[in-house]
């Protein structure tokens, strides 16, 4: 009996406690320490996304300007160009707009003749590769069929063809600055029945430029000049040799024709 009374009493007094509780005001309060370490943290983050988008920023900048471009003279070791700022000329050197020239002009046709004519077998499928990438696409795909239906390449390899080129003259025409005339001798050695043979025939050659369509205008096909051959006809200055390789036209004809290293065993 008096066990329960003890329980009943326990009971009692535990929910007088909870009702105590519950209209006891609560006062919530936060670690000082706490407090510091989150606001600490929220700034190392803040200091952290600043760098990193300067970072990027920089990083975009420098992906996007262009190149710093220094020229040193080497003959006198002057600069004549510090970070895109001109700082004048010297007797061999001077600064000024990049415009293709005619010394572009000839130096594409000199070396175009020279990968066309002087033949080294070992050598020969890069130069004619070279010489291809000269052309205007449409001249170049013309061009290789030719080559490729002719059977050229084919009989200059079975003749064991070594040829070599000698440039007698190069101008440009004073009506049209895209036309240039060339004139060389192409001395030719094959074999025939087998016997050595050598040959020699000048020839006079016409080509027609233009602006190359590529970006950059200056690249490795173009030999870094600029321009690109559009049409072009090279024939015997004698006029009696016929070449088998006919291209695309030229201007009135409609025909323009190149000698190949068989033109005169043809003949």
């Amino acid at each position: 009996m008096k066990l329960e009374m003890k329980e009943e009493t326990n009971k009692t007094n535990t929910q007088q406690a909870e009702a105590d509780i519950l209209q006891s005001p609560l006062y919530l309060t936060r670690d000082p320490e706490d407090i510091v370490t989150i606001s600490s943290l929220f700034k190392a983050v803040w200091v952290l996304l600043i760098v990193l988008s300067l970072s990027v920023g920089i990083n975009i900048f420098l992906s996007l300007r262009k190149a710093d471009r220094i020229v040193v003279d080497r003959s006198s070791g002057r600069v004549i160009e510090l970070n895109n700022r001109d700082y004048g000329s010297t007797e061999t050197v001077s600064i000024s707009p990049d415009t293709p020239t005619n010394t572009d002009k000839k130096y594409l046709v000199k070396e175009f003749l020279t990968a066309l004519y002087e033949v080294e077998q070992s050598t020969r499928e890069s130069q004619v590769n070279k010489l291809l990438r000269m052309l205007d696409p449409d001249l170049s795909i013309a061009m290789a069929g030719r080559l490729k239906q002719n059977g050229v390449l084919a009989a200059e390899k079975a003749e064991s063809v070594n040829s070599s080129w000698e440039l007698q003259d190069l101008n440009i025409d004073e009506n049209d600055p895209y036309v240039l005339r060339a004139i060389g001798v192409r001395k030719i050695r094959r074999k025939a029945a087998g016997q050595d043979v050598e040959e020699s025939v000048q020839l006079k050659a016409k080509f027609l430029l233009k602006d190359s369509p590529s970006s950059p205008v200056r690249n490795d096909n173009n030999l870094r000049t600029g321009f690109t051959i559009l049409r072009f006809r090279v024939e015997p200055v004698n006029g009696k040799s016929v070449s088998p390789v006919t291209l695309i036209a030229d201007e009135a004809e409609q025909v323009t024709t190149a000698s190949t290293a068989n033109t005169a065993h043809d003949q």
